[in-house]
């Protein structure tokens, strides 16, 4: 699982890169590029492919050095591995300094900054390596239906997925059977959620001591966006490459003030003060004063060891509609990569034959069914893991692509939604203050 900081907090990457892009230094860099055979061949020198990928914590940054070691080890006189593992708040500015040199990464783990390299012309077309292993495409195997919102230009792809994760529903279960309450399942509903969190709800006079909800991830616009869906909305016109923020749009100014009412009308769920006070240091829901919590499939690993009985649950129904948020974990590779046949190996080899291997490990969630389904990925997992996993079918891609995004995000929607959150405007005039600076963001175009 990605830990929060992997994806959640990219605005914090340095403005080097965002000022490269957008004067379009790093764009000059790259010459167009065929797939080519060349290093590859019979009796060629060793491959050597230069990988860059975030450090996650000690237990993923073993995995993933032991990942490249094993696949050194398979592919010994051929193709070498050598990856480095990066600070988050080094990470892009790294990849944007390594393009401006004109000495570029082989290959990379994607998040949203990647779509505007790949914006820039700095993304190498995966498509005729992909179209060489028919079984990354087997429909009996991989949710290859999930993979089209990551075919850019409409026909091919520019990276290659490995892993998802999945926005969930956790609970706690001992609170819960404390309270004589049923454990949340998919049918669960926000209806359900509002009664059980009254009753769950504890203080000591004025101070709460225990609180039956913490939006948890809700807090952050793709996960209050999944409530819209779910009321019928979108915070953007599509995922990739928008025309149109539309904030103000009815469901969406409904799931917002929802969620404001919820902190601050209703008092069920706790604003950040007063979780920080309750429980500083840590969520809420991991020192056992929350009962229920919204949180992606990459808290698992960080729950693992809880002083308490916990399970999972796909997200609640809004009446009779669910629509989670769904991310892919995958490898982009450079343009002018100096070895593409080897690292395009590499990540075929991470989305085939390791799979197996990231079941067993429980830092990820393997896209290949066998390997998804298999028991070493249910091995220690929390109840209703599997029907959380199977909601991934019913989810709609968590992100927004566009070269603007991390204007997007830090000038228009992150500015309002923590004044919403602090309740110091409604939700109607936060909608309609991102609408205004979004759309002129927007504007202006890639």
């Amino acid at each position: 699982m990605f830990t929060p900081l992997s994806r959640r907090e990219f605005l914090k990457s340095t403005a080097a890169g965002a000022m490269l892009l957008a004067t379009g230094s790093l764009a000059s860099c790259a010459a167009p590029l065929a797939p080519t055979a060349q290093d590859g061949a019979p009796g060629a020198a060793v491959q050597v492919v230069r990988a860059l990928m975030w450090s996650n914590g000690p237990i993923i940054d073993d995995n993933f050095k032991k990942r490249a070691a094993d696949f050194n080890e398979l592919h010994k006189g051929a193709i070498e591995i050598n990856l480095q593992l990066l600070p988050w708040d080094q990470y892009w500015s790294k990849i944007d300094l390594s393009y401006a040199a004109r000495d570029p990464y082989d290959i990379y783990f994607w998040d949203i900054q990647a779509y505007g390299h790949y914006k820039a012309g700095l993304l190498r077309n995966l498509q005729p390596f992909v179209d060489a292993a028919p079984e990354l495409m087997d429909p009996e195997q991989y949710p290859v239906a999930l993979y089209d919102v990551w075919r850019f230009d409409g026909e091919n792809l520019y990276a290659l997925p490995e892993n998802f994760q999945i926005l969930a529903f956790y609970y706690n279960k001992d609170l819960l059977d404390q309270a004589g309450l049923p454990y949340p399942d998919e049918n669960y509903t926000w209806d359900a959620l509002i009664e059980a969190s009254k009753q769950l709800k504890q203080g000591e006079g004025d101070q709460v001591t225990q609180w039956g909800f913490d939006l948890g991830d809700l807090h952050a616009w793709w996960g209050a966006q999944t409530l819209a869906w779910a009321m019928g909305g979108a915070f953007f016109d599509r995922i990739v490459e928008p025309t149109r923020m539309q904030m103000s749009d009815p469901p969406n100014v409904q799931a917002l003030q929802f969620l404001q009412d919820l902190l601050w009308k209703d008092n069920l769920a706790p604003t950040f003060s007063q979780a920080e006070f309750l429980a500083p240091g840590t969520s809420l829901f991991q020192a056992g004063k929350a009962a229920m919590l919204v949180a992606g499939s990459w808290s698992l690993s960080g729950y693992k060891d809880v002083a308490f009985n916990w399970g999972i649950a796909p997200l609640p129904k809004w009446i009779d509609t669910r629509v989670p948020a769904f991310w892919f974990g995958g490898w982009v590779i450079t343009r002018d990569s100096k070895a593409p046949e080897g690292a395009f190996e590499f990540a075929r080899w991470s989305a085939t034959d390791y799979q197996q291997t990231m079941a067993v490990n429980h830092d990820w969630i393997p896209l290949r069914k066998e390997a998804r389904e298999s028991a070493a990925m249910f091995e220690g997992m929390p109840d209703g893991f599997d029907i959380t996993l199977a909601s991934i079918f019913e989810a709609r891609l968590g992100d927004v692509y566009h070269s603007r995004s991390q204007e997007l995000l830090n000038e228009a929607i992150f500015p309002n939604l923590e004044q919403l959150w602090a309740n110091k405007i409604t939700a109607a005039q936060a909608a309609a203050q991102m609408d205004e600076k979004g759309n002129q963001i927007l504007q202006k175009g890639a």
